[in-house]
């Protein structure tokens, strides 16, 4: 994803089809993301889980603008809640 075309709705909706084409939930997801179990998501969870699910690298001021998106109770990190609601059909 080039730095022109990136946007944190655009890397939202890469991870929404990513995880429709492994036939993955959003609990699944959360899980592959969620490095050390602790039932959040971190800045270097999140980037490591985007490299490997993606293929995107982004860069520290892009992980931090996808976890400012989602991040409803501001403890900046991603918790199963917020996940689900980015990642929600309706969403």
């Amino acid at each position: 994803m080039s730095d022109e075309s990136w946007t944190a709705d655009a890397a939202l909706n890469q991870l929404k089809e990513a995880m429709g084409n492994k036939g993955m939930t959003v609990d699944e997801m959360f899980a592959a993301l969620d490095g050390d179990s602790d039932g959040k998501i971190n800045g270097p969870e999140l980037h490591k889980g985007i490299l490997e699910h993606l293929g995107d690298l982004l860069s520290p001021g892009q992980i931090s603008d996808i976890i400012v998106a989602l991040d409803a109770n501001s403890d900046n990190r991603i918790d199963l809640t917020e996940l689900r609601s980015a990642l929600s059909e309706e969403a």
